[in-house]
């Protein structure tokens, strides 16, 4: 059973360098979680990928999250990120 395990293991590795050494997938709940948006709480319940997207250009302030805490907050995807 341990060969079988090494030349299994062996097999995933090779396939994985001969892919350009892809990382897997992270899960949408991580990303939620560690991914970074931008919103102006003043100005709507938009949340923004970018700092510089156009619709930012009104807002006086802007601060930053994370995307699983803007979607708790009830904030949406803006519309000119779609």
């Amino acid at each position: 059973m341990k060969t079988f395990t090494k030349i299994a293991s062996t097999i995933v590795l090779s396939f994985t360098l001969a892919m350009g050494g892809a990382i897997p997938t992270v899960p949408t709940d991580v990303q939620a979680r560690t991914r970074v948006v931008y919103i102006a709480p003043h100005h709507g319940k938009k949340y923004h990928f970018s700092r510089h997207c156009r619709g930012l250009n009104n807002a006086g302030k802007i601060t930053k999250h994370t995307l699983k805490w803007a979607r708790a907050h009830h904030y949406t995807l803006c519309g000119w990120e779609k």
